[in-house]
């Protein structure tokens, strides 16, 4: 059962991630002269998140290749910028309606494109599933925190009964 949910929650992170890098890379690609340095940002958080995603996903099925510190690093660096970054881009586009952007200052994240409102509706679906993968990476983050600590990575004492007082 729970290797069931680790494959789960595996393959959910490659379509997160999939998703994110789609539609941050559409932005980018759509973009004329708008506010960048928050977008580039996600653009590397997707970087190290594949980067994670896919050392996880073939070691959860290749036990061989396995190297605990390495899974954990990943996990955590992943974990760690995402949450900043779904933080980040939450904090730029704020609550807005996409439909009418009159009032947002010249500097707005959603500004820089043909199509405005196209691209401030992928930057909060791009927000939503930053959100979903971040609680993907703290699932999978437990899970593997938990394997750690039952693999028993140091030595333990004898017990009272072993030292024959």
């Amino acid at each position: 059962m729970e290797f069931m949910i680790k494959s789960i929650l595996r393959i959910l992170q490659v379509l997160l991630v999939l998703l994110v890098t789609a539609l941050i890379g559409n932005v980018i690609a759509s973009n004329i002269s708008g506010a960048e340095s928050a977008i580039n940002f996600i653009m590397f958080v997707c970087a190290l998140s594949w980067i994670a995603v896919l050392y996880g996903l073939i070691s959860h099925y290749i036990a061989a290749i396995v190297i605990p510190i390495v899974a954990l690093a990943l996990d955590s660096a992943a974990t760690l910028f995402t949450f900043i970054g779904a933080i980040v881009l939450s904090a730029k586009l704020q609550a807005v309606n996409c439909a009418n952007l009159g009032r947002k200052p010249s500097d707005y994240i959603a500004f820089g494109s043909n199509n405005d409102e196209k691209r401030c509706r992928e930057i909060q679906a791009s927000t939503v599933f930053l959100w979903f993968l971040f609680a993907a990476f703290t699932a999978t983050l437990f899970f593997l925190l938990r394997d750690l600590r039952r693999a028993g990575g140091s030595v333990r004492g004898p017990n009272m009964s072993q030292i024959g007082v």
